[in-house]
C-alpha cells in the first residue's frame, strides 16, 4: 500500500483547498458583517431624517434605531415625508431634550405594513418605545387601494414575520389571511409565498408542510439578513463624505405652554383656503358620499390590521403610543355627517387600545380647529406637528405610559 492511498485526504487535495475555500469564505462574510454593523451604529443618527429603501424595506437600521436610548422610532405614513415646518424630524433633529425621533414610512403605510415590519425588527423591539401615528382616513373605506400595500411590501421584512420565533402561530396565521389578499405581492419569492398560503389555510397538512419548510425559511431568512446588512453599509460608505455622525448639540429646556400659544401663528392659512375650497366643491356630493363614509367606517379592514398590529407588539413585549389626527369639524361637513360619526371612530379605537392597555391620544381637543391639519388627506399641518411633537416628549420622558 502506497502512502498515498493510507491517507484519503492526501490523494484529494482539492478537497483540502475547497475547505480552506471555505473557511476563509466565513472569516470574510463574519468580518464583514462586524464591520457593517460598526457603520450601522456609528452612522444611525445621521440616518435618522432619511428615508431610503434601506431604511424603509430593510430591517438592520431599524434594529440599530431601536438599540439607541436616543433615538424614538415614529412609524406612519405620507405625513412623515410631506415638507412641512414643525415636523417631529426636524423639531427634535438637535436632541433639544435628549433625543432625536427615527421616522419609517411612506405615503400609503398601513398597519399591515407598519406590523410587518415591527415583525422584522423581532426580539430588539422588546421592552422599547415605539409610536405609531394612525392616519383616520384608512378607516373611512372598506378596503384601500391595493396599490398602497403592494407599494410598501417587503419580502424580507414578510418573511422575517413568517419566519418569526417570536410571534405565535395564532397571530401570523390571522396576519397570512390578510396578506393574501395581496397575492401579487408574493410571486417573486415561492418559498414566501408557499408559507403564507400554509399558515393562512392552516389544516394539519399545512402544518406539517409549514414545519418541513421551516429550515429552508430560516436559512434564507440568515441569507437576507446579510444582504441587508451589506446593503446599509454600501449605502454609508456611499454617503459618508454628507453624513456626520457626530453631529449633536446640548440640551435645553421646552416651554410647552409657550410654544402652544404661540400654534396658531404657525397655521398655514393657504391650507384653510383650501379645505374651505374643497368643501364647496364637494358639498353636492355630500349625501352619497355621507352613505359610503359610514359604511366604510363600519366594515374597513384597517381596524382588523390595526388589531393584529396591537397584538405584535403585545407578542413583541414593545412599549407603543398611538397618536390618530382628529376628524375636524369641517371634515365632517364635507362628508354631510354628523358629530356620531366621528364618535363611532373614536369609541371603537379607543376600546381597542384599553383592550391592549396602550396609550392612545387623538387630539380631541382640535376638532374645531381647521388649522391642525394641512389638507383631507391626513397631513398634519405646522400646528398640528407641535401638538404632536408635545406627544412625543411627553412619552419619550415617561409622561405618558401604558394603561
Amino acid at each position: 500500500m502506497t502512502p498515498s492511498s493510507s491517507n484519503p485526504t492526501a490523494s484529494r487535495p482539492h478537497l483540502q483547498a475547497a475547505t480552506v475555500a471555505l473557511f476563509l469564505a466565513a472569516c470574510a462574510v463574519a468580518g464583514g458583517l462586524v464591520y457593517c454593523r460598526d457603520l450601522e451604529a456609528r452612522f444611525i443618527h445621521a440616518l435618522a431624517p432619511e428615508f431610503t429603501e434601506e431604511k424603509l424595506q430593510g430591517a438592520a437600521l431599524q434594529k440599530e434605531a431601536f438599540r439607541q436610548g436616543d433615538l424614538l422610532v415614529l412609524y406612519g405614513s405620507s405625513e412623515l415625508v410631506k415638507e412641512m415646518p414643525n415636523n417631529a424630524v426636524e423639531f427634535f433633529s438637535d436632541y433639544p431634550t435628549g433625543f432625536r425621533v427615527f421616522p419609517v414610512g411612506k405615503p400609503g403605510t398601513t398597519a399591515l405594513a407598519i406590523l410587518q415590519k415591527l415583525a422584522a425588527v423581532g426580539a430588539e423591539a422588546r421592552d422599547r418605545k415605539l409610536v405609531y401615528s394612525i392616519s383616520p382616513g384608512w378607516y373611512f373605506t372598506e378596503q384601500f387601494d391595493p396599490k398602497y400595500y403592494e407599494g410598501n411590501f417587503s419580502d424580507m421584512q414578510a418573511l422575517e414575520l413568517v419566519f418569526s420565533r417570536e410571534l405565535s402561530h395564532g397571530l401570523k396565521r390571522d396576519v397570512a389571511r390578510r396578506m393574501i389578499d395581496y397575492p401579487t405581492t408574493t410571486d417573486d419569492s415561492w418559498l414566501l409565498e408557499f408559507a403564507v398560503d400554509r399558515l393562512a389555510d392552516d389544516s394539519m397538512l399545512d402544518r406539517a408542510l409549514f414545519a418541513a419548510v421551516w429550515p429552508l425559511g430560516q436559512l434564507q431568512l440568515g441569507i437576507g439578513r446579510a444582504q441587508d446588512h451589506f446593503s446599509a453599509a454600501l449605502h454609508i460608505l456611499d454617503e459618508d463624505e454628507r453624513l456626520n455622525p457626530t453631529a449633536k448639540t446640548g440640551r435645553r429646556v421646552l416651554n410647552w405652554n409657550d410654544i402652544l400659544k404661540r400654534a396658531a401663528q404657525f397655521a398655514n392659512a393657504t391650507a384653510v383656503r383650501t379645505k374651505q375650497n374643497e368643501v364647496a366643491a364637494r358639498k353636492r356630493l355630500k349625501s352619497n358620499r355621507a352613505k359610503q363614509f359610514e359604511y366604510g367606517l363600519a366594515h374597513a379592514q384597517e381596524w382588523t390590521d390595526f388589531e393584529l398590529l396591537l397584538r405584535t407588539c403585545r407578542e413583541l413585549a414593545a412599549q407603543p403610543l398611538f397618536l390618530s389626527m382628529p376628524i375636524e369639524d369641517i371634515r365632517l361637513e364635507v362628508y354631510g355627517l354628523d358629530a356620531s360619526a366621528r364618535a363611532s371612530y373614536a369609541t371603537r379605537l379607543q376600546g381597542l387600545a384599553d383592550r391592549f392597555h396602550y396609550p392612545l391620544l387623538m387630539f380631541r381637543d382640535q376638532e374645531k380647529n381647521p388649522a391642525f391639519l394641512y389638507d383631507f388627506q391626513d397631513h398634519l399641518s405646522a400646528e398640528g406637528w407641535l401638538f404632536y411633537n408635545k406627544a412625543l416628549d411627553d412619552f419619550y420622558h415617561g409622561r405618558i405610559s401604558s394603561l
